[in-house]
């Protein structure tokens, strides 16, 4: 086919290498047992394997599970897979703490209704106000330490001076 096997479709090519390449190519050869031409040639012939190879990784179509074959998509692969155990621990945290916190809230609620009257019809009004107004201020507190910045208590009648909100 026209391959390394077949001597009337061989060509010679010249090439200069650095001392570096030249020493590697050397240590190479003799790992190998081949001289330095046929050395050069199997390298080249692995480069373009590798690259096409490196090619179809991303452009071939896969289904997870799929057997790999070839060194990079078997590198992919094992790649992917440490990834997916990594987010996959990450997740199972994630969804501890959010149960965490979802019953952390759900006995505030409790608690916080056990020990709150309810409010009588004809104060509910002002009970509203009174709690939007605080609850905005409570909000703008939240946001302004999430943000980092310092806490500078929003004022009157915000629940935390002396006039008790």
């Amino acid at each position: 086919m026209g391959g390394a096997g077949d001597p009337s479709r061989l060509h010679g090519v010249r090439v200069l290498l650095g001392s570096a390449e030249y020493q590697q190519l050397q240590l190479e050869a003799a790992g190998r047992g081949a001289s330095l031409a046929g050395c050069a040639g199997e390298c080249l012939r692995e480069y373009f394997a590798l690259r096409a190879e490196m090619a179809s990784a991303v452009t071939a179509p896969g289904r997870p599970g799929e057997r790999h074959t070839g060194l990079i998509h078997s590198i992919l692969a094992r790649s992917e897979e440490r990834l997916v155990a990594t987010l996959d621990a990450r997740a199972a945290e994630l969804c501890d703490g959010q149960q965490r916190l979802e019953s952390m809230l759900d006995r505030l609620v409790q608690l916080y209704l056990v020990h709150t009257p309810e409010v009588a019809p004809e104060q509910r009004a002002g009970a509203v106000a009174s709690a939007t107004r605080r609850y905005g201020n409570y909000r703008r507190a939240v946001g302004e330490l999430a943000a980092g910045e310092a806490f500078t208590g929003a004022g009157p009648g915000d629940g935390l001076g002396e006039d008790g909100g």
